[in-house]
């Protein structure tokens, strides 16, 4: 299961981590995965090229972690609601295969 967690702070957003693997087809051949790994890297790419925002990005291969500057931006932050609702669009149809949560960081 594909799990996108959503950090939070008393102040706003922290950032955002997905772990995992979908396991709804063979690697190469998942489009569970290959829709959500398209929403976020989307996302990492056009908050740094379309709204000036850069990003702290960790990619582990099974994990990825961003965190984002203290202040996020309008335009960055429409972009990632708009990554969030991509793939919670993506985890009501495949609900075995994607979880949202949203954690308050420590």
């Amino acid at each position: 299961m594909i799990e996108l967690e959503v950090l939070l702070r008393h102040e706003g957003l922290l950032g955002f981590r997905v772990r995992g693997h979908a396991g709804y087809a063979d690697p190469g051949n998942d489009i569970v995965c290959a829709a959500v790994s398209v929403l976020v890297y989307n996302f990492i790419n056009s908050a740094e090229r379309f709204a000036d925002t850069p990003l702290e990005v960790r990619d582990r291969g099974d994990e990825l972690s961003c965190r984002f500057p203290p202040s996020l931006n309008p335009r960055a932050k429409l972009l990632f609601d708009s990554m969030v609702f991509g793939i919670e669009q993506v985890a009501e149809q495949y609900p075995d295969h994607v979880r949202i949560r949203h954690v308050r960081a420590r």
